[in-house]
């Protein structure tokens, strides 16, 4: 799928709307593709839309970290982070590393447009937190070893209140398989598009989230 040029980017994207938007995302379990999720959606509002964006990691864990290292040199420099602050930036968004309840308030009372929550598989844990996004997003998989995970997240969560309007979506599976998924599970599911590179979106992907952000 062919990528969308950066001059086209700029000169196509919507202008910013007032208000803040936090976007919550959690798994259903291990490995489910939240994190590639998460930072899909960060690029997109950033490159995009041309918001600025706030990327949290919730929670004890490494994933960014890991990810800061890697990129750097590439992507990010060492004068565009800071270890001690737990911060470092990427194509404008500031990535949040391991964020810690008590200092999420002052993250979301910052100047961003927007708030990205990575908030893992722990949806016990991560209740509070994932309410309070004024969008939700869950995301799981149809494979037949972990399609039983997606059930028992519906059934353990079902009965919360505007729990139906929470987007459920699913990596690596084809289109005609979603849809008879959506069928026998009663709910509509979306398929994410295939995206190798979070930071590098397709037309594919940047026409998906127009549909669903």
């Amino acid at each position: 799928m062919k990528k969308v040029p950066i001059l086209l980017k700029k000169i196509s994207r919507k202008e910013n709307q007032p208000g803040k938007l936090t976007i919550g995302l959690i798994g259903t379990h291990h490995g489910a593709g939240v994190t590639h999720l998460s930072i899909m959606v960060a690029s997109y509002l950033s490159e995009w839309l041309g918001k600025k964006v706030a990327y949290v990691e919730y929670g004890q864990r490494k994933d960014i970290k890991h990810m800061q290292h890697l990129y750097e040199g590439t992507y990010c420099s060492a004068k565009e982070s800071s270890d001690e602050e737990g911060f470092f930036l990427i194509h404008r968004v500031t990535y949040y590393k391991s964020v810690k309840p008590a200092d999420l308030s002052e993250i979301i009372g910052g100047s961003f447009d927007c708030i990205i929550l990575d908030l893992g598989m722990d949806f016990t844990k991560n209740k509070h937190e994932f309410l309070r996004c004024d969008k939700k997003i869950v995301v799981s998989s149809l494979t037949p070893w972990k399609q039983h995970e997606l059930e028992r997240f519906y059934e353990h969560t079902c009965h919360i209140n505007q729990s139906d309007e929470w987007q459920y979506m699913i990596p690596f599976v084809e289109k005609q398989g979603i849809k008879q998924a959506g069928r026998d599970f009663r709910k509509q599911l979306w398929r994410i598009p295939y995206e190798p590179n979070p930071f590098s979106l397709s037309e594919e992907t940047i026409h998906f989230f127009q549909k669903i952000i």
